[in-house]
């Protein structure tokens, strides 16, 4: 396997302990330059953004892609071509879509009110238009979701990316995987057990051969990587012990509820650490590295996006994920990782953002780009 495309994020909540808000850093446009010009100066392939700034940092970068996150359907296709145009040719073709399924509270805001498999049926014929659109259709269209006419004004000119615009994202629902196999191009996912995240990617290849695609597959998580193992452990614990319960307790309740799990006081686990986790939250404590480390050199913890997620993993969902240790042992665990799951793309974080991507550019990528030798993973998490 050769070695993977790496991007990491640009966002303006950061700093030392930035889901902490007495130690996050103030936002300003300033502090997304220097993420970006750091990212695009170290060789990282891309970055994921939200969806406001990106076309902002165009001009600080040279080749930095922007993975940039979008609902379908909140904009109409036209629209959404036409900004892709423009962002390309002012980037030079830079510009990856990351597509958002989204949350029945968050789409009511924007003004989509569809139902889930509704939504996913609108996603695919979104999409397709993109598309097609991106790549200069100029035909009027009449869908069971959207409608529009001939082009009336000039093209904007190109670039146009080959094949047209990528479409990054995810769904592990039923419908979900059908919804990917049919319109994306990555599939992503948060790293999770590596287990189960390696039979999800193979429902997700089954699907994509059923129609007769493949896929590229691309993982989420954060990393500390350090010289040594005792550096990178001493970092995750300074962290959490800068935690304040009261922050993570704040809204683990709610969203648990949001993703339709029961709530703090009713969730349990088969699995022993998490239950440990589950019963230092409610006792108001931050559960310690024992309840935290799941197998070597992974462990669970907590993001900037833990603000709408359940916290340290408790549901399973895998969004607090970490890479932790030794660049040599971390780079070994996420290489035997991606060869059983076969990720190609890694989607990497740590914070402050700037910084640790200039630790982790200089001690782990130079090691996952020679596809450095590694164990079977079942032989990794026994030692």
């Amino acid at each position: 396997m050769s070695g993977p495309d790496v991007l990491w994020y640009i966002n303006p909540t950061d700093g030392d302990v930035p889901w902490e808000p007495e130690h996050r850093s103030a936002p300003t446009f300033e502090a997304l330059r220097h993420q970006a010009r750091t990212l695009d100066r170290l060789g990282y392939y891309g970055a994921l953004t939200t969806a406001r700034e990106a076309i902002s940092l165009v001009g600080d970068t040279a080749h930095l892609r922007f993975l940039i996150p979008e609902y379908p359907g909140v904009k109409p296709p036209v629209l959404m071509a036409e900004e892709a145009q423009v962002f390309d040719l002012y980037s030079g073709g830079r510009l990856i879509y990351n597509q958002v399924n989204g949350a029945d509270a968050v789409l009511h805001r924007y003004g989509r009110f569809e139902s889930k498999a509704d939504r996913y049926r609108m996603s695919a014929e979104f999409w397709t238009q993109v598309k097609r659109l991106y790549l200069d259709d100029t035909e009027a269209f009449d869908g069971e979701f959207f409608s529009y006419g001939t082009r009336y004004k000039p093209a904007i000119p190109g670039p146009r990316q080959p094949g047209g615009i990528e479409v990054w994202g995810t769904g592990a629902s039923s419908e979900g995987i059908a919804h990917a196999a049919e319109v994306l191009d990555v599939y992503l996912s948060f790293m999770s057990e590596p287990g189960s995240l390696t039979a999800l990617f193979d429902r997700v290849r089954t699907a994509a051969a059923e129609r007769g695609r493949a896929l590229r597959f691309g993982v989420l998580a954060s990393v500390i990587v350090r010289e040594t193992e005792d550096e990178a452990w001493d970092r995750f614990s300074a962290q959490l012990a800068r935690t304040r319960p009261e922050t993570v307790l704040a809204t683990a309740d709610r969203n648990l509820r949001s993703f339709g799990y029961p709530g703090l006081a009713e969730i349990t686990s088969t699995d022993p650490q998490v239950q440990g986790r589950i019963d230092a939250l409610r006792a108001g404590r931050i559960p310690g590295r024992e309840l935290l480390e799941f197998a070597p050199n992974m462990a669970a913890g907590l993001t900037t996006w833990t603000a709408a997620e359940p916290p340290f993993d408790i549901a399973g969902k895998g969004t607090g994920t970490y890479f932790v240790g030794s660049a040599d042992n971390v780079a070994s665990a996420m290489s035997a990782v991606a060869e059983q799951a076969g990720i190609d793309i890694w989607i990497l974080s740590g914070w402050p953002l700037a910084r640790e991507a200039e630790i982790t550019a200089e001690l782990l990528l130079p090691l996952l780009a020679s596809d450095c030798s590694t164990e079977p993973l079942d032989a990794a998490i026994a030692r």
